[in-house]
C-alpha cells in the first residue's frame, strides 16, 4: 500500500503542477493578446495615415451651430477625408479642439491631426475670421472657423 500512496501522490503533486502551469500560461496568453491589441490600438489612435496618398483631394466641411465632435467625424468619414471615426473622436476630445460653425476645407491626404489643427480655433480667432468674412461681404455662413461642441 505505501507504494500505491506514493504514486498517488506523486500523481497528485504532478496534476496541480500541470493545472498550474496551464493557468500560468493561459494567463501569459491573455496579456499578450491584451498588449498586443492595446499597441494597435493607441497606433490607430495616435499614428493614423491619411486616407489618400498625397496630392488628395479637396472636400469641403460646412460645420454647422450646435455640431458635435460625433457628428463632425461622421461627416468626415462619410466624405472620406478620414478612415476611423473612433480615431477623429478620440483626438478631438483628447486635444480639446474648438470648433465653430463655418466651412473648410479640408484635403484627404491630410491626417487627423492636421484636420484638427486645421478646424481648431480660439473665440477671438473665430469672431476674426467671422468680422473679415463680414467685410468681404460673404456674411456669416462664409466664415471660416472652429467652435466648441455643443454651440
Amino acid at each position: 500500500m505505501d507504494n500505491e500512496s506514493g504514486v498517488k501522490r506523486i500523481a497528485d503533486i504532478l496534476s496541480g503542477f500541470a493545472g498550474r502551469v496551464i493557468v500560468i500560461a493561459l494567463m501569459v496568453l491573455v496579456i499578450f493578446v491584451a498588449v498586443r491589441f492595446s499597441f494597435g490600438f493607441g497606433h490607430s489612435i495616435f499614428y493614423q495615415s491619411p486616407a489618400e496618398a498625397p496630392p488628395g483631394r479637396d472636400v469641403e466641411l460646412t460645420i454647422e451651430k450646435g455640431a458635435s465632435i460625433d457628428e463632425l467625424a461622421e461627416q468626415l468619414y462619410e466624405d472620406g477625408v478620414i478612415t476611423n471615426e473612433l480615431a477623429f473622436r478620440i483626438q478631438g476630445r483628447l486635444y480639446k479642439v474648438n470648433f465653430y460653425p463655418g466651412t473648410y476645407t479640408l484635403n484627404t491626404s491630410m491626417t487627423v491631426k492636421e484636420i484638427l489643427q486645421a478646424i481648431d480655433m480660439t473665440e477671438a480667432e473665430y469672431e476674426e475670421s467671422k468680422a473679415a468674412a463680414q467685410a468681404a461681404g460673404e456674411g456669416a455662413d462664409g466664415v471660416v472657423g472652429g467652435g466648441s461642441e455643443g454651440e
